[in-house]
């Protein structure tokens, strides 16, 4: 037996239930919608590369939902532009590192 084992050992199959397990699975099941939103941001993404687009567009089509995914955003994605400015994204980031450190507790 491993050293570090994470399986808890039960003597007897029998003396346990799968009653909890299965409740489990379903308070803690992924959100459909959700999951689906992720898909359709990857395919917004400038950042994916073509073979997460591919999966993510078949995962869509297996869900039953739509893969359209408007030209402009295919504009911004082939430019790399994005929706805030980089001179402005590192303003921000700056102005935050600079507020962080100055706050007392």
């Amino acid at each position: 037996m491993p050293l570090f084992s994470t399986r808890r050992h039960h003597p007897h199959p029998a003396s346990y239930s799968n009653t909890s397990r299965r409740r489990e699975r379903y308070y803690h099941r992924r959100d459909p919608d959700h999951v689906a939103g992720g898909y359709r941001a990857a395919l917004a993404n400038p950042n994916t590369t073509s073979a997460g687009r591919r999966h993510a567009k078949h995962e869509l089509r297996a869900m039953g939902r739509s893969t359209h995914v408007p030209f402009m955003t295919k504009v911004k994605r082939t430019l790399g532009i994005r929706s805030t400015p980089r001179r402005k994204r590192e303003q921000e980031k700056h102005y935050e590192r600079g507020h962080r450190l100055r706050r007392r507790y």
